[in-house]
C-alpha cells in the first residue's frame, strides 16, 4: 500500500545533502574568519612598522636623537588590537649613513611580526 509523503529513504538522503552543505557552509566560514584575522593582523603590524619608521627618520643623527644601539618599546595599538612590540637597532654604515633596522610584533605572539631596514643619510650633499 502507497500513501502519500516520502519514503525513509528519501528523507535520509534528503538530511545527508542538507548535512553535507551544513559542513561545507561551517568550513568556509572558519576559513574566512581566521583569513579576516590574519588580514587585521597584517595591517595592524604594517601600521606599527610604518609609524616607528616615520618616528625615527624625524630624528636627528647622533648622540642626541638616533644613538647607535638597540632599543625596543611596547605599544598599545591604535584601534585597540593589542600590545605591539617594537624593536630596533640603529648602526653606523659609514660616515654619513646609518641603517635601521625595526621589527614588531604582537606581544604574545612573536610568529606574527612584520621587518624591514632603513637607510638614513646624514647629509644629501645639496649645497647651500
Amino acid at each position: 500500500m502507497k500513501g502519500p509523503g516520502f519514503s525513509l529513504i528519501e528523507v535520509l538522503v534528503a538530511m545527508s545533502l542538507t548535512l553535507l552543505l551544513l559542513v561545507g557552509t561551517a568550513e568556509l566560514i572558519t576559513l574566512s574568519t581566521l583569513a579576516g584575522r590574519k588580514g587585521d593582523t597584517t595591517a595592524a603590524l604594517t601600521e606599527a612598522l610604518a609609524a616607528r619608521a616615520e618616528g625615527l627618520k624625524s630624528l636627528a643623527h647622533g648622540a642626541d636623537g638616533l644613538p647607535p644601539g638597540a632599543r625596543s618599546e611596547t605599544v598599545l595599538d591604535k584601534a585597540g588590537r593589542g600590545l605591539i612590540l617594537h624593536e630596533w637597532t640603529v648602526e653606523e654604515a659609514g660616515a654619513k649613513m646609518s641603517r635601521v633596522r625595526i621589527r614588531v610584533s604582537l606581544v604574545g605572539r612573536p610568529v606574527a611580526a612584520a621587518s624591514l631596514t632603513l637607510w638614513i643619510s646624514k647629509d644629501l650633499g645639496f649645497a647651500p
